[in-house]
């Protein structure tokens, strides 16, 4: 039985937060993809089984991350460390 990966979105709101050169989501998504798979899946604290879409839709609704442009950044302020 094949079992898709999870990964907290915390795994992605560091990814961005550390890089030098800002993520697009269309870069974000290359990145996802190459590192770990295109069946990867994501988790928080609150929701299960998402997508990265539905992963950046929540995070920019929690005003985690923000759009400038196409540039994605994190609202480090906003982040929950447990």
């Amino acid at each position: 039985m094949h079992t898709t990966e999870s990964r907290h979105g915390h795994d992605v709101l560091n990814l961005i937060a550390d890089t030098s050169t800002p993520f697009t989501i269309k870069t974000l998504h290359s990145y996802v993809e190459q590192h770990w798979g295109t069946n990867v899946r994501f988790h928080t604290c609150k929701l299960n089984d998402l997508s990265l879409d539905a992963l950046i839709t929540f995070l920019v609704s929690r005003n985690k991350i923000t759009l400038d442009g196409d540039n994605l950044h994190t609202n480090r302020d906003k982040i929950c460390h447990h």
